[in-house]
């Protein structure tokens, strides 16, 4: 008894010094039968709640764990066995990952060399048919190249503050609000783009014809790629994450140019890949700033910094998987539809909704199934205006009226709305919808925002 006794003073004492560290729980975090471990700093950033997105509003309640030491351990079991696969290895060396990534970048480019052009050509053509985005309203520029041009980048490596003189308090709360949905927004956008970088798999047979070693390398490079962001906790140290492998720039519409412009570069193709899905999110993903521009760009400086890349990269993938898992698979193909939808929502209503989807819940079901509904309605409206159109368009140019027999052959356009957040990207369906900028973030000369205070002028924010 009078060791027990001992033992419980003791800790009373060391807690008392604040010597008593916290563990994190390993059975929690890591999956039976795998021996790999993160590196120790990030599971004390997890534990404590230090990352970029921690103590994040829309992360629902945990029990013996928190949300987000949840899905780091399955993203982390994920990644780790991919490398498994890709290298066929029972276990991993961490030292040697790092070690060998590089040497795998720099074989690879080499083995691209003499097929940039076709390389360049099939990331876009992919990017196009997966959003279903056309020439007419979307430039995209993609480029290999091992010079990254990081000249003009806004983003920061930290935070900054701009001094903003807010007309209430209520108005404060809530560009701060503000600031940690734009959070959550970037770590989705990256969590797309990962789960979109591997999509070089889907065009294997093009990749065998122009070199047969080339879709090998791809899956070891990314697969010892996704690994290291799990054991070097600084990624923009003088480390191996210093190399700059890939960037992208948007540029939105504007009334000097309706067309969006995308231009991506990378070192190498899979890259290349995640970096053109960045640009595409990142259009998307406007929809949820704020539409007064000065609130915008306290967000944005805020929100968008170099040292919450890594962190997004981290939990990313397993944010958009708890996104992408509650959509039932014939409605797939309106998951950037939905994305949107979300992302339009007022701040407080876009955590509660949000906070219900990454839970799971019935309630978060019942959330997706409503918008897929709004969605599909929406689509079928279009549709009909555009085929309404047409009729009318014929009627007038040639002054004679359909037989009952003849039909109309049309693609399906979106024409939005009134409202600047309307949607107006791909669906994927048979029926497939093209992107409407000017539809999708409103006209350049309008007003977005209230009591006569200037819009957002995209161009001019994120340049």
């Amino acid at each position: 008894m009078s060791d027990y006794k001992k033992l419980a003073e003791e800790a009373l004492r060391k807690a008392k010094l604040g010597m008593v560290k916290k563990t994190i729980n390993e059975n929690v975090l890591y999956p039976e039968g795998l021996v790999e471990r993160m590196h120790p700093k990030l599971e004390e950033d997890l534990l404590n709640k230090t990352h970029s997105l921690g103590k994040h509003p829309i992360f629902p309640e945990g029990d013996e764990s928190s949300f987000e030491e949840k899905i780091m351990g399955e993203r982390f079991n994920d990644v780790s066995k991919r490398y498994k696969r890709a290298f066929d290895a029972d276990t991993i060396d961490n030292g040697k990952v790092v070690k060998e990534l590089m040497p795998l970048v720099y074989e690879t480019m080499g083995l691209e060399s003499d097929h940039k052009k076709e390389l360049e050509k099939l990331a876009i053509k992919m990017i196009r048919e997966e959003y279903d985005m056309d020439e007419s309203v979307v430039e995209i520029h993609a480029e290999l190249t091992p010079n990254i041009d990081m000249l003009g980048t806004k983003k920061n490596p930290k935070p900054i503050t701009v001094e903003m003189e807010f007309k209430n308090h209520d108005d404060m709360v809530n560009a701060n609000e503000e600031v940690s949905k734009r959070r959550f927004l970037n770590a989705m956008t990256q969590g797309a783009a990962k789960k979109c970088n591997h999509m070089f798999h889907m065009v294997d047979d093009e990749l065998s014809e122009l070199n047969p070693r080339l879709p090998n390398k791809y899956s070891k490079m990314m697969a010892a790629a996704d690994y290291t962001y799990y054991i070097i906790p600084a990624m923009h140290d003088d480390n191996i994450g210093s190399v700059n492998g890939g960037i992208v720039r948007v540029q939105f519409p504007s009334k000097n140019n309706p067309k969006a412009v995308i231009y991506a570069q990378a070192m190498v193709f899979p890259v290349l890949i995640h970096e053109l899905v960045k640009g595409v999110m990142e259009l998307l993903s406007a929809h949820g700033l704020p539409k007064n521009k000065k609130v915008g760009e306290f967000v944005i400086n805020k929100a968008d910094y170099l040292a919450a890349e890594p962190w997004d990269m981290r939990l990313g993938p397993a944010l958009w998987e708890r996104f992408t898992k509650l959509i039932e698979p014939d409605d797939f193909p309106l998951k950037h539809h939905i994305y949107t939808e979300l992302a339009a929502l007022p701040v407080r209503e876009f955590n509660m909704k949000m906070r219900e989807i990454m839970a799971g819940t019935k309630e978060g079901k019942k959330i997706i199934k409503e918008i897929v509904e709004d969605v599909k309605s929406g689509l079928q409206e279009d549709e009909f205006n555009e085929a309404m159109n047409e009729i009318s368009s014929y009627n007038d140019e040639d002054s004679v009226g359909l037989e009952s027999s003849e039909t109309i052959d049309f693609e399906g356009g979106i024409d939005g709305s009134d409202e600047p957040n309307s949607v107006g990207h791909s669906v994927g369906s048979d029926e497939s919808q093209s992107f409407d900028f000017e539809e999708l973030f409103g006209r350049s000369d309008e007003s977005n925002s209230d009591d006569d205070d200037e819009g957002i002028d995209f161009e001019d924010l994120f340049k």
